[in-house]
């Protein structure tokens, strides 16, 4: 897999498996927050189980059901959406997120890379009332790829909201591409390519027997 790719890959995954709460979450700083979501990554991914067709629905079961314990789904998708989000209805707003987050699922999760040895190095924590960023460092071999998470306070828990891997954001990656659709068109537009997304993806996968 291109460094690039598996890298960004770690990193969604990361994004989407977080740490698996073995403390109160809101006694935790927001690096410690993501270097146990990291620890925990690394252990899921190290084990020859994952890479196991037999077993690859199970997994991503596994990262989905803790993903859902750690990263605010409705933020993300709120901002990848962008201001239209203040105008629509709180289904509207449900269904986009449900749509949003089988689409990560599909483009990041559908195949979970194997740990290679990428060394991970914490570097500064910034922390500004109820948001927070906690800069990393990724090494494999020669090459490093420079990742900010980003967080806020939910519920008395530091959650991610967006990650920005070599400059660029998940969430504004995202913003422009929705952007273009609901800029003349509607939420029912945006929510009917995003599924239109996930259902080529799963033909496609499907297709190489995935």
């Amino acid at each position: 897999m291109h460094m690039k790719k598996l890298i960004l890959t770690l990193v969604l995954v990361c994004l989407l498996v977080g740490a698996a709460a073995a403390q109160e979450q809101d006694a935790q700083t927001p690096k410690a927050r993501i270097q146990e979501g990291m620890d925990n990554l690394i252990a899921m991914l190290s084990d020859p189980k994952m890479q196991e067709p037999e077993h690859h629905d199970e997994a991503i079961a596994e990262l989905r059901k803790v993903a859902e314990q750690f990263i605010d789904f409705g933020l993300v998708t709120k901002f990848a959406v962008g201001r239209p989000w203040l105008d629509m209805s709180p289904q509207m707003r449900t269904d986009l997120t449900n749509a949003f987050v089988r689409l990560l699922e599909r483009s990041y999760l559908k195949r979970i890379p194997a740990y290679e040895g990428q060394r991970i190095e914490y570097k500064n924590e910034v922390v500004s009332g109820k948001k927070a960023k906690v800069l990393t460092e990724i090494f494999d071999k020669d090459k490093k790829i420079i990742v900010e998470f980003r967080l806020r306070i939910v519920d008395g828990r530091w959650m991610i909201y967006d990650v920005v891997a070599e400059g660029v954001s998940l969430v504004m990656n995202y913003r422009s591409q929705f952007s273009a659709v609901l800029d003349s068109g509607t939420p029912e537009d945006l929510l009917r390519l995003i599924n239109e997304k996930v259902e080529k993806i799963d033909e496609v996968q499907k297709s190489e027997g995935q």
